[in-house]
């Protein structure tokens, strides 16, 4: 029985290998289509980028994933482009992105060179205005180790002048990318097809597959393909991210109280690229590089970093201060045509700081999965400030040593709902409760700096003395204290800034 019906290039493909087999395999084994390359295997290089296409809403997006960490039965009903297909539709020639590398001298012994090209296409999809910021975070998941980044810089540029005019539209760009053969013409064909395909499904959205049957639950698997990157002939995976109604965002009000649900399967660049988590944590998005490449971003979920139970994992941290609730539900009772995850099947609620037990334990019954993350909505969002800090050894794209996020809400001039959370420093990412209490009913006079910086101290001073941490090859014990403190300090600068704080702090 076929894994998954998935267009590939410019024909639909009836995928034989198994629904867990990992996508890089199936498109060098199965498919023969060898210009997609294994790199590291676990997501870091970007060699094996490949441009993925599905149906959200009404509307088609493409966007670039790493194929070495993609299950071949998430693809159901969506469109895969590999290098050889945007051949296709520049005539069997170079499109404008291959001449631009070429021209520019930005390919070398060129094996990172077809990734490089998938991720800059990919920011072309995007309906936003082309700028070598955009440019420079589409690649900042590829990896080239003749290090001629400077040569792709040059292309990079030549692409933003040459494309400064896309629509925004999102189908009228597609539309123009397809003319400038950019794309190859199966990505209209598939508009057309999956549109098709939607409206004869009712409901069910056309990226939707039917739950497999394994044991294993997978999100994005950019956690459990590292650690399993060959798992078994046959692996069938339960995999979130095939289920529609695990993938939404919504406003809801529930007894007074009001929430904003997102699904676990929703990728980590939906969370922060939406409208409606962007107005309940005013400032979010500013954090979302914090965490892993966007190839990575693009295929993980919200779910599967929980879930992962890492003492440190970066969306945890930020959840945590949220103060954000779970919603777990048997495996057995979701429906891919919807009626179960978030709408029909029994939910069990567990806060989410109660979900982990000890290290890599969960609150995760046998046959249970995570359905969705509830974030408590106050009297006004507008009013809620939220910051997130992380120590590493480099900036960005590695695992923090100490992460720490903070949220509360500024009600009569006093800090109100406050949340402290603190990763890296115990078996499993924590409230900081003392840190909490230091805060919480306190007066915020943002016209007093010197009182400002007090507060800050002395809720930095009792994040510190409330952990216990232990030394390991990112950090030793005292490190991490430290760490603590000053990252506590960390937000207060960041959200006070106009005051003076940080020249109190820091004279």
């Amino acid at each position: 029985m076929p894994s998954a019906h998935t267009k590939v290039n410019s024909s639909w493909r009836a995928l034989h290998s198994s629904e867990g087999t990992p996508f890089l395999d199936v498109l060098r084994g199965e498919l023969g289509l060898n210009s997609t390359k294994e790199g590291c295997r676990e997501g870091d290089c970007g060699a094996c980028a490949v441009l993925v296409g599905e149906r959200v809403g009404g509307a088609v997006r493409y966007r670039a994933m790493p194929s070495c960490l993609l299950a071949a039965g998430e693809l159901q009903n969506k469109h895969c482009i590999s290098l050889e297909g945007l051949v296709e539709g520049a005539d069997g020639g170079p499109t404008p992105v291959m001449r631009a590398f070429l021209e520019e001298n930005a390919s070398q012994c060129g094996f990172c060179t077809p990734g490089f090209i998938i991720s800059l296409t990919s920011w072309l999809a995007e309906p936003r205005v082309p700028d070598m910021a955009g440019a420079l975070r589409a690649v900042d998941g590829n990896l080239c180790r003749c290090t001629g980044y400077a040569a792709i810089r040059r292309a990079a540029a030549r692409l933003v002048k040459e494309f400064a005019r896309l629509p925004l539209d999102p189908k009228e760009r597609l539309r123009a990318l397809v003319n400038a053969k950019v794309l190859p013409r199966s990505v209209l064909e598939y508009i057309e097809e999956s549109a098709v395909a939607t409206a004869a499904a009712g409901a069910t959205a056309v990226s939707g597959a039917a739950p497999a049957g394994g044991a294993v639950t997978v999100g994005g698997g950019t956690d459990f393909y590292v650690r399993n990157p060959e798992p078994e002939e046959g692996f069938a995976p339960f995999i979130t991210r095939s289920m529609p109604e695990f993938s939404r965002i919504r406003e809801r009000s529930e007894g007074g109280q009001a929430w904003l649900d997102v699904g676990a399967a929703v990728s980590v660049s939906d969370f922060f690229a939406s409208p409606e988590v962007r107005r309940a944590v005013p400032g979010i998005e500013r954090f979302e590089t914090a965490f892993a490449s966007i190839l990575i971003r693009n295929l993980a979920t919200i779910g599967g970093n929980i879930a992962n139970a890492s003492p440190v994992a970066d969306i945890t941290s930020m959840l945590l201060a949220l103060r954000a609730r779970l919603s777990i539900v048997e495996r057995a009772r979701v429906s891919s045509a919807g009626a179960g995850g978030l709408d029909g099947a029994p939910a069990r609620a567990v806060p989410l700081e109660n979900f982990f037990l000890g290290y890599k334990k969960l609150d995760l019954r046998p046959g249970e999965v995570l359905a969705g993350i509830h974030i408590p909505l106050g009297r006004d969002s507008a009013a809620r400030l939220f910051s997130f800090e992380k120590a590493s050894k480099r900036k960005n794209l590695d695992i923090a040593a100490v992460n720490t996020a903070i949220s509360f809400s500024l009600i009569d001039g006093r800090f109100t709902d406050v949340g402290v959370s603190l990763g890296g420093v115990a078996p499993v990412p924590t409230l900081c409760q003392p840190a909490i209490d230091a805060l919480e009913g306190q007066r915020c006079d943002l016209s007093n700096a010197s009182r400002l910086a007090a507060l800050a101290r002395m809720a930095a001073q009792s994040a510190r003395d409330a952990v216990h941490p232990i030394g390991d090859v990112r950090g030793s014990e005292e490190y991490r204290r430290r760490m603590v403190h000053q990252l506590m300090l960390a937000h207060f600068v960041r959200l006070f800034e106009s005051s003076g704080i940080a020249e109190e702090l820091f004279p």
